[in-house]
C-alpha cells in the first residue's frame, strides 16, 4: 500500500477512535518521496505573503481560516505550526480531501489553504489563485518565485509531507526487502523521475528501518501539539 504520512503515522494522534495502530498494524517498506506544503490563497484574499497573512490574523483575532485536506494531514499540521511560531490563531478548516478544498479556494468561498501542491500548480499559474509559502527548507522548482515560510520570518521553519510504501503486519523481512530494492530500482529510472518532478515531489526511497524511525518522529513531533490544544483530536 502507498500512502500519504497522516494515515501511516499522523492519525495515531489526531484521530480518537483510529481503528488501527499504524506503528502495530503496519511493516514499513520505505518512504517513496516527500513534498513541501503549498499556502495558497484566493484571489481575493486579505493576504499576499506570510508576513501580511500573520499581520491579518493579529489584527482580527480568531477570523483567520485556512483549509486542510483533512484532520492529521500536513496542511493541518504545518498551519498549526504557523499558528505557533508567530503567536497567533489559525483556525483549521478541514475538507474531505483536496477537490473540495480546492474547488472553495478557486471559488472565493475560502481565502487560504494549505495542500500538497500538484492539484494548484495549474491554477497558479493561469492566476486564478495565488502561491503565498512552500513549507520546505527550499523554494521548489515549480514554483521558483514562491519563498518558503522561512524566508517570509518564520526562521527554523520546515515540515514536508511523505509517501511511503507499507505492508500488512508480519510481512515476511525478505519480501518487505524484494518489495524495497524494486521500489529503490524503479526510482532510479527516467520515467520515475519525470514522474516525480510532474507532481512536484522529490524521491527519497528509505530503508524499512529508517521509514520506522520517520514514523516514529512524525508522532513526536506531533503530541506537543495536541497538549498545546493546537491540534484538536477528532
Amino acid at each position: 500500500m502507498i500512502s500519504g504520512s497522516a494515515p501511516i503515522a499522523a492519525n495515531k494522534v489526531v484521530q480518537k477512535n483510529l481503528a488501527y495502530d499504524p506503528q502495530v498494524d503496519f511493516t514499513p517498506i520505505s518512504i517513496v518521496a516527500e513534498s513541501p506544503a503549498l499556502l495558497s490563497a484566493s484571489a481575493s484574499a486579505p493576504a499576499k505573503s506570510v508576513q501580511e497573512l500573520i499581520a491579518y490574523a493579529k489584527a482580527n483575532p480568531g477570523k483567520l481560516n485556512i483549509g486542510n485536506p483533512g484532520a492529521g494531514t500536513k496542511g493541518h499540521i504545518a498551519a498549526a505550526i504557523i499558528g505557533q511560531m508567530a503567536g497567533v490563531q489559525i483556525n483549521h478548516i478541514p475538507y474531505k480531501g483536496s477537490p473540495p478544498l480546492l474547488a472553495d479556494l478557486l471559488g472565493g468561498h475560502i481565502h487560504f489553504a494549505l495542500d500538497a501542491p500538484s492539484n494548484y500548480l495549474p491554477h497558479i499559474r493561469e492566476a486564478k489563485i495565488r502561491g503565498l509559502a512552500v513549507t520546505s527548507a527550499k523554494r521548489i522548482p515549480e514554483l521558483p518565485e514562491v519563498q518558503t515560510v522561512a524566508e517570509q520570518g518564520l526562521n527554523g521553519y520546515e515540515q514536508t509531507l511523505w509517501f511511503g510504501a507499507v505492508g500488512p503486519k508480519g510481512m515476511p523481512k525478505e519480501i518487505v526487502s524484494k518489495i524495497y530494492i524494486a521500489i529503490k530500482e524503479w526510482s532510479d529510472t527516467p520515467a520515475a523521475q519525470k514522474k516525480f518532478a510532474s507532481l512536484g515531489l522529490t524521491p527519497v526511497v528509505n530503508s524499512p528501518d529508517e521509514m520506522a524511525g520517520s514514523i516514529e518522529r512524525e508522532i513526536r513531533s506531533i503530541e506537543p501539539l495536541v497538549k498545546a490544544g493546537l491540534v484538536e483530536p477528532t
